[in-house]
C-alpha cells in the first residue's frame, strides 16, 4: 500500500531537485567554457555539481538536451520593449541581444551549440524548439504590435522578418566576429526599419530626421 506524501514532503523534494537543477546547469555552462560541448558529459557535470548520475538522467535524457536547458537559464525572461514606436523596440531588442552575446558564457556556448547542430539532429532541435522559439515568440509580439499601428509593410511575411532581423545579430556573431555593442545595435535597426516600416512610418522618421537636423543647425 503506498503512502501518499504531505505537502511539506512533496515541497522539500521539489527545492532539492531544483537545487540539483541549477547546479547541473551551472556546471554545464563552466564545462562548456572550459572544453567545449565535444567535452561535456553528464558524468563530468554531476561531479562538478555534486549530483548523482541518477538525478541527471531523471532530469535530462541526454547532454543536448542538458546543454540546451543550459542556454534557457541564461535568459530566463527576454524583456519583451513596448515603447510605442517599431523603431524604438527593434532598437531596444537588438541592444539586448548584443549585451547577452557580449557576455562571456554566451559566446562561447551558443557558437558551440551551432557548430555541433549539423551532427546532432536532436541537438539541432532541442535548441530550435526551445532558445530558438522563445527567442522568436518575443520578436514576433513586436512585430504584432508595429503591424497593428500600421508601422509595418503589409506585404510582410512575418517569418522573414524574424529571419531578417535575427540574421543581423547572428552573422556578425557567429560568421565576421564583428564588434557588436549599441552603436551596431543602432545602425542595423535603421537598416532593417527602412525595409519592414511602412510608408506612413518612414515619413515621420524622415520628418523627425529632418526636424532634429535643423534643430541642431539653429543652436
Amino acid at each position: 500500500m503506498s503512502r501518499e506524501l504531505s505537502p511539506r514532503t512533496r515541497s522539500a523534494g521539489n527545492a532539492r531537485t531544483e537545487r540539483a537543477r541549477r547546479a547541473a546547469l551551472d556546471a554545464t555552462l563552466d564545462i562548456v567554457a572550459e572544453v567545449g560541448f565535444r567535452g561535456l558529459t553528464t558524468d563530468a557535470v554531476a561531479s562538478r555539481a555534486s549530483i548523482s548520475k541518477a538525478t541527471m538522467y531523471r532530469l535530462w535524457r541526454s547532454k543536448e538536451h542538458l546543454a540546451v536547458d543550459a542556454i534557457a537559464e541564461l535568459v530566463s525572461e527576454i524583456r519583451i520593449p513596448d515603447t510605442g514606436d517599431f523603431g524604438d523596440d527593434l532598437y531596444e531588442l537588438l541592444r539586448e541581444a548584443v549585451h547577452l552575446y557580449s557576455d562571456s558564457r554566451p559566446a562561447r556556448l551558443i557558437p558551440e551549440i551551432v557548430s555541433e547542430m549539423a551532427r546532432h539532429e536532436e541537438l539541432a532541435v532541442s535548441f530550435r524548439d526551445g532558445w530558438l522559439r522563445q527567442r522568436r515568440s518575443a520578436l514576433t509580439q513586436v512585430l504584432t504590435r508595429a503591424r497593428e499601428r500600421g508601422e509595418l509593410r503589409n506585404d510582410l511575411d512575418t517569418e522573414v522578418c524574424l529571419d531578417l532581423i535575427g540574421g543581423v545579430i547572428y552573422y556578425r556573431f557567429l560568421i565576421t566576429g564583428g564588434v557588436l555593442d549599441d552603436q551596431f545595435a543602432k545602425c542595423a535597426s535603421q537598416a532593417l526599419l527602412g525595409g519592414l516600416a511602412s510608408p506612413a512610418l518612414q515619413m515621420t522618421a524622415e520628418s523627425d530626421g529632418v526636424a532634429s537636423r535643423l534643430g541642431e543647425a539653429q543652436q
